[in-house]
């Protein structure tokens, strides 16, 4: 079965990281640092922040569930929400469900989009968290910076944002990272190492944000949550900027080519800047069904439509096999 399921990176890790890796099996019996500070130095010198202003934890999953916890601890009504666009990330709710909140999913727009008015509209009194996804899994959507500004100005003071930028990478319109956390006091930013640098296995992933909320969530951080190979991979993963800035570039040629190779085909896909493309509608749905008994793995969502991970000159080739072949007979 070929994996396009899950957004994996179709590279493996960077040569130098590799390299950190194969030298980390030695010391496996070693514990990492009890809580990542080296890692959250080195990063917050990467995006030109003090360190109070980063945590770390184990992928980006890890530290938005930290988030939550954070949230969650200055509310002290009933029934705490998480809103969020759906369909979104199956971890979500998941996390809802463990923290015992009310998972509140908000339609996106009819173009795949994050709404973000409609997300304003929801938030009540008993909103804890919002979720922002951009690019938005499964669709690769953006949020306009313009607008995503102006939605979190008009959220009241007792909502945090949680920004998820897991693609972000892939996006040619990334919002300016110092302005949005100078502006937004109880926005934190969350982005990974598991798409792009192509560390999924690894499970690290990082927030940025006011040093006083900061604070509150590294209040969560778990210990001993990220490896000693995770963090040991952190610093030559950010180091090898020029390698991974042609690495991004192949896989955004290999989407837009997917993408308008599907196009060719008859089929209709949304304009996405992560590392999939997405089919919207009954067709896609449809496709998704087809190529899971081509051999090929595809996060179907039902009833909206089917994301398809880039993957390796083979996957892809494997899967517009199959769709032509399906087209030649019906």
């Amino acid at each position: 079965m070929i994996r396009l399921n899950l957004n994996e990176s179709a590279y493996p890790p960077l040569p130098a990281v590799a390299e950190v890796l194969h030298q980390q099996v030695l010391s496996a019996h070693r514990y990492p640092e009890f809580t990542p500070h080296g890692s959250r130095r080195v990063i917050a010198h990467h995006l030109g922040v003090s360190d109070d202003m980063v945590t770390v934890g184990a992928g980006a999953t890890g530290v938005i569930l930290q988030a939550l916890q954070a949230a969650l601890d200055q509310y002290h009504g009933v029934a705490p929400e998480l809103v969020t666009a759906t369909p979104t990330f199956d971890g979500f709710p998941i996390l809802a469900q463990l923290l015992r909140m009310d998972f509140r999913g908000v339609p996106l727009d009819r173009g795949g989009g994050v709404d973000l008015d409609a997300l304003r509209t929801s938030v009540t009194a008993s909103t804890v968290a919002v979720i922002v996804c951009s690019p938005h899994n499964p669709t690769g959507t953006v949020v306009d910076e313009r607008e995503l500004h102006a939605f979190l100005t008009s959220l009241p003071d007792h909502v945090t944002v949680i920004l998820d930028q897991a693609y972000i990478e892939f996006s040619t319109a990334a919002p300016d990272l110092h302005r949005l956390i100078a502006r937004h006091p109880r926005l934190v930013v969350v982005r990974t190492f598991s798409k792009a640098h192509g560390l999924a296995a690894l499970r690290v992933g990082y927030g940025v944000g006011d040093e006083r909320l900061m604070s509150e969530i590294r209040r969560f951080e778990i210990p001993f949550a990220v490896s000693a190979p995770a963090q040991a991979a952190v610093p030559v993963a950010l180091a090898a900027t020029t390698a991974l800035a042609h690495r991004v570039e192949a896989m955004r040629g290999a989407r837009d080519r997917l993408s308008a190779q599907l196009h060719a085909i008859g089929a209709s896909t949304i304009a996405g800047e992560g590392n999939f493309v997405y089919l919207p509608g009954a067709d896609g749905v449809a496709l998704g069904s087809l190529l899971g008994t081509c051999g090929v793995a595809v996060k179907t969502v039902p009833g909206h439509g089917v994301r398809i991970t880039v993957g390796d000159t083979f996957s892809n080739a494997r899967v517009l096999a199959a769709l032509r072949a399906t087209a030649a007979t019906a």
